[in-house]
This record gives C-alpha cells, structure tokens and sequence, in this order.
C-alpha cells in the first residue's frame, strides 16, 4: 500500500525532520474499542529532576527547595479532590500521582500513587519519598500517563504536570502534545503545564497543540495556579478537551 502524505512524508519534531509515520501516532493510540463509562480521571505528573532541589519562595517567603513545595501542593490538591468525591458520591473520580526523572536503571516516568480514588493520606506518605535527581523527560512521562488514563475508561480524563525544566531526555513535550490534540474524540486527553520557576514560553508548543500552560514563581503561585486548573478546569462540569482551550 502506498504512503499517503503527510503520514508517510517528510514530517517535523523538535528532534528535526524524518521521513515515515509519526512512532507517537502509534504509541498514543487507543489499543482496543473502549466502552467509556461517565466520569473523571486525572494523572499529576511532578518533575523530579535533579534541579527541583533549587529553591524557590516557600508560602512564608522562607527560600525552599523546589520538591518541597510541590509535594505540599499536591498533596494539599489531592486533599481538594478526596473532599469534592465524599461531597459528590454520585460523580466517579480518579486521581494518581507519577514523578518523572532519568535515572539508571529505572522508567523515566513511575507511579507513586497508582490512579484510583484519592486518599489524601496515602497520597501524603507517598509523596514524601519522592527525591531530585537526574534528568527532565517530560514527553516520556506523558505517553505513560495517557495510556494509563485511557485504561481507566473514564470519559473525561486529564493530564497535570508540574515541571521546571527543559526536557532533555526521550521525546519532548511538544510532539507528544501535537500527536494527542489530533487524536478523535473521546481519545483525546485535556493537557495542564505549570512551568514552575520556569517561564511558560518554553512550552509554547504545548500551548500551540491546545494545552494550557501557567506559570508559579514560588508557593503561592504554584498553589493558586494548581486551585484554579483542579476547579475551573478538571472537575468543572463539563468536558475538557484541548480543542476547548
């Protein structure tokens, strides 16, 4: 059969040009037909890597390393997800966490709280083990967080990823972006970045593909920023897609 282009023609990535059909297209791509059963599942993905030990402003203005701070945010957002599901019983939520860092011998992208219903507390203890080191594989660590999302079944499902650098290893944010904003509904998955100490234009091809990218300073903007994608965008009452961005 012959290649039909663009699919098989010369394409663009931020690696450069190759010839042939996007590896991402079938990496990302759903597996089987999926029977999607009404509800909300959402992955946060927390950078790890060795330069989240920098410190930032913490919340009393006290310089704090980076990883700190985002393991009081998410705890504190995984709290706000365990209270929306007691005062909502009759809506299906889902949540998991996964740090994401190049380290020998291990998956650039691992689970630290397996996607399920949030408990605040597991979630605490968990994320208190998480440590920087290593490098920023921010696109490896989206691919694992989709299929594991598309598993749940969930027709709403969305992907918040917490990072301060520039991805350096594996695929980049940004072709895998492009690859999930082309999928059909109900494939595709809502996308949040928050460049943490980092400036939101080095995710502009995020942006481009329809994700939402903010920036956080320090505590409380990693805080509020967090509040506003949990409320006005994962659990708001309707179905969040790239393309409603």
């Amino acid at each position: 059969m012959a290649c039909i282009a663009p699919a098989c023609g010369l394409q663009q990535s931020e690696r450069g040009p190759y010839r042939g059909p996007n590896p991402l297209d079938e990496m990302l791509e759903l597996r089987q037909p999926v029977d999607w059963q009404d509800g909300t599942a959402a992955a946060i993905l927390v950078d790890t890597s060795g330069s989240m030990e920098e410190d930032v402003p913490g919340a009393d203005g006290a310089r704090t390393p980076k990883i700190v701070i985002a393991r009081r945010a998410v705890t504190n957002l995984i709290r706000n997800f365990e209270e929306f599901a007691q005062k909502n019983p009759d809506k299906r939520v889902l949540v998991g966490i996964y740090e994401f860092s190049s380290r020998n011998d291990q998956p650039h992208c691992r689970p630290v709280v397996e996607i399920g219903p949030p408990d605040s507390g597991r979630a605490a203890a968990a994320l208190d083990r998480m440590s920087p080191e290593g490098g920023t594989p921010i696109g490896d660590a989206m691919i694992r967080a989709k299929l594991d999302l598309d598993r749940t079944g969930m027709s709403r499902r969305h992907m918040l990823v917490v990072t301060d650098g520039k991805n350096n290893k594996g695929y980049s944010p940004g072709d895998v972006a492009s690859v999930i904003s082309r999928q059909p509904e109900p494939g595709r998955v809502a996308f949040y970045f928050v460049a943490f100490d980092i400036g939101a234009d080095r995710f502009s091809r995020v942006r481009d593909a329809g994700g939402l990218v903010l920036e956080a300073a320090n505590e409380r903007d990693l805080n509020q920023t967090m509040d506003f994608i949990l409320t006005g965008k994962i659990l708001a009452e309707q179905p969040a897609t790239p393309a409603d961005r």
